[in-house]
């Protein structure tokens, strides 16, 4: 009986340790549709051009939803986001297979928010920064640090540090990722042109605290119209990642999908905007694929190969 126990722990013990995956958090920044560059000219919706200079900001608060519902928080984690560089993060190591959603807040939690950036090493993101991310003791740390030009020639300057507890929002993105290899990459599009929505950006735009504008700007972060899963490089080992096309999109019930010819032995699976998976099978490489999703919706349709993540679309049913 002794020696069935053991065995049984022992396969226990075996299986959790196979199960754990580290899970990356990649965000690919963008101003509209085209990539986040500084020092590029673009409009809000108020018709104001602007270019950025500088576009910092902290992730905090972080909690992975996935596996049919469970949740995970990930411990001790603060990322500081350069939008001029791709954010791709370890959040850690987890008994994760299956990512449905993501939840973090913009800035710094209150219960850090006030500590001393001294009492971390200058590697950390809450550590000393030059230029400095934070405001002193009683206000906490700078949530986004926003700079760049304006004018009819560019000649003028703006600033928005927002910052403030009362400014902490946390926001949930539906995604799709699946472990294979033991890693899972969660791959989000950020679009920044919504964070300064309705905010009138010209020179005497020169705010530091966290009232006015830098309430707007961190309520725009809130409200998911900035985040949005990325079907492109969803996985790290797949550099390449396969082009399909989904048609009509959106359909009524039945959709056809094509594949490039250089792509064969694909199956696919049909997750809704919960995670939840709703169908799998196999597909024809090179050939219009028919496809029938009998309830309304918004799906992710994903596509392996051998078993190997290679892309992913978003269909509609209506």
């Amino acid at each position: 009986m002794k020696k069935l126990y053991f065995l049984i722990t022992l396969l226990i013990t075996a299986f959790a340790l196979k199960a754990q995956n580290d899970i990356y958090l990649k965000i690919n920044h963008f101003l509209g549709t085209s990539p986040f560059e500084f020092n590029k000219t673009v409009t809000n919706n108020l018709n104001d051009d602007f270019q950025v200079q500088r576009f910092e900001y902290y992730i905090s608060s972080i909690v992975i939803t996935h596996d049919s519902g469970q949740t995970t928080a990930v411990p001790s984690k603060w990322i500081l986001v350069d939008a001029d560089e791709t954010t791709n993060e370890l959040l850690g190591n987890f008994p994760i297979t299956r990512v449905e959603s993501i939840q973090f807040g913009i800035g710094v939690e209150s219960a850090v928010n006030h500590d001393d950036p001294a009492n971390f090493p200058t590697t950390h993101p809450l550590g000393p920064k030059s230029p400095s991310m934070h405001w002193g003791w009683t206000a906490g740390y700078r949530f986004v640090a926003l700079e760049g030009k304006t004018g009819t020639n560019m000649n003028e300057i703006f600033q928005i540090h927002a910052l403030g507890d009362v400014n902490y929002f946390t926001q949930t993105a539906t995604v799709a990722a699946v472990a294979t290899n033991g890693t899972a990459t969660i791959n989000l599009n950020a679009d920044y042109l919504e964070a300064v929505k309705d905010i009138k950006i010209n020179g005497n735009l020169l705010y530091h605290g966290e009232k006015n504008e830098s309430a707007t700007l961190l309520f725009n972060f809130s409200k998911n119209g900035i985040y949005s899963q990325s079907t492109v490089g969803l996985n790290e080992r797949n550099k390449n990642v396969v082009s399909f096309v989904v048609s009509p999109n959106p359909s009524n019930r039945a959709i056809e999908v094509t594949i490039s010819a250089e792509y064969d032995r694909l199956s696919y699976r049909v997750f809704d905007l919960t995670g939840r998976q709703l169908a799998l099978g196999r597909f024809e490489a090179a050939n219009k694929n028919r496809l029938f999703l009998e309830q309304k919706g918004i799906y992710i349709l994903n596509l392996y190969q051998d078993g190997e993540f290679i892309g992913s679309e978003k269909v509609i049913i209506q």
